[in-house]
């Protein structure tokens, strides 16, 4: 059956002296903490229609003038959105980055891009855009890890990509029947099977990253122990680490930090040196230092509290 919707809202610049101080505001409103950034002094314009799509998430026609929209480190901090973007480019151009990649987005191509982490958008001429605003959750309920997909771009010349941004024409016309929530879903983990190479190195990245969680507790745990461990080369292990967003040192410090803290907790009369050393770490101070600041607190402020 037909679903209806309320009526889309509207966020403009028309009428504002500072037009792209309004903007940074509505950028933020419409979507998620966002920092936009202007590319010239021109005078600009912008304005974004978001229609509610029910279960799907929204739905936003945005037309704005030349800009960079990037989501930083503090702004995911600020705002978490356990959501992903699909950008379908209908006029003028874009570069969008996340996790080291980049693609250029032509009219008639589209981008999926994850809240959850940092990305960056550059528009350098007058453009329009729809955006999609997918709820991770039902990703989940269908099983779909967009990992894989994330900043690579999909043609219209795809034959799935075609059908997928047919059917988010026919959501933005209010003429989608029940079910193509469902079949949205299913199309766009379709317009990203060809990437078996890229689903292959995300599993080789999982399987590295079990091995490091493993064997934290070793001080020699370097990239290059790794790396000769796995039987390939350091550039291409950092190269995997580059698609998750997090460096190789930053995870071994993490999965560390976790096994230091569960000891803190479980054996509160251990002592901290002897908590560091079976943890990887080399020397209590620096263990210190990492532990306060991941945790806001020290091992021994950890044991009092708790």
């Amino acid at each position: 059956m037909e679903t209806t919707h309320p009526a889309p809202r509207v966020w403009s610049t028309v009428g504002y002296s500072d037009a792209f101080a309004h903007w940074r505001e509505v950028v933020c409103q419409a979507f998620t903490k966002l920092s936009p950034e202007r590319l010239n002094r021109d005078r600009f314009a912008g304005e974004i229609r978001l229609s509610d799509v029910g279960a799907l998430g929204t739905l936003s026609e945005i037309t704005a003038g030349p800009q960079t929209v990037e989501r930083r480190r503090r702004d995911v901090a600020q705002r978490p959105c356990d959501a992903v973007f699909v950008n379908i480019q209908i006029a003028g151009g874009s570069i969008v980055r996340q996790r080291s990649i980049e693609s250029h987005l032509t009219p008639g191509a589209f981008v999926m891009l994850d809240a959850r982490q940092p990305f960056e958008m550059r528009f350098d001429r007058h453009f329009r855009q729809l955006c999609l605003h997918l709820p991770m959750a039902l990703l989940d309920r269908h099983g779909f890890d967009p990992a894989p997909a994330i900043a690579r771009a999909v043609k219209r010349d795809c034959v799935h990509g075609a059908a997928f941004m047919d059917s988010v024409g026919a959501v933005l016309d209010g003429v989608e029947t029940e079910g193509d929530r469902d079949h949205l879903v299913e199309l766009l983990r379709l317009c990203h099977a060809g990437g078996r190479s890229d689903m292959l190195a995300d599993r080789h990245l999982k399987h590295i990253m079990r091995f490091i969680a493993h064997h934290c507790d070793d001080p020699d745990l370097t990239p290059t122990a790794v790396a000769v461990r796995h039987r390939i080369s350091v550039r291409y292990l950092h190269k995997l680490f580059a698609r998750s967003g997090v460096s190789f040192g930053r995870f071994l410090l993490g999965c560390r930090l976790r096994r230091a803290r569960l000891a803190v907790l479980l054996h509160p009369h251990r002592p901290v040196i002897d908590i560091a050393l079976d943890s990887g770490f080399r020397d209590a101070s620096h263990f210190t230092r990492c532990f306060r600041r991941a945790f806001g607190m020290t091992p021994t402020a950890m044991r009092r509290r708790h």
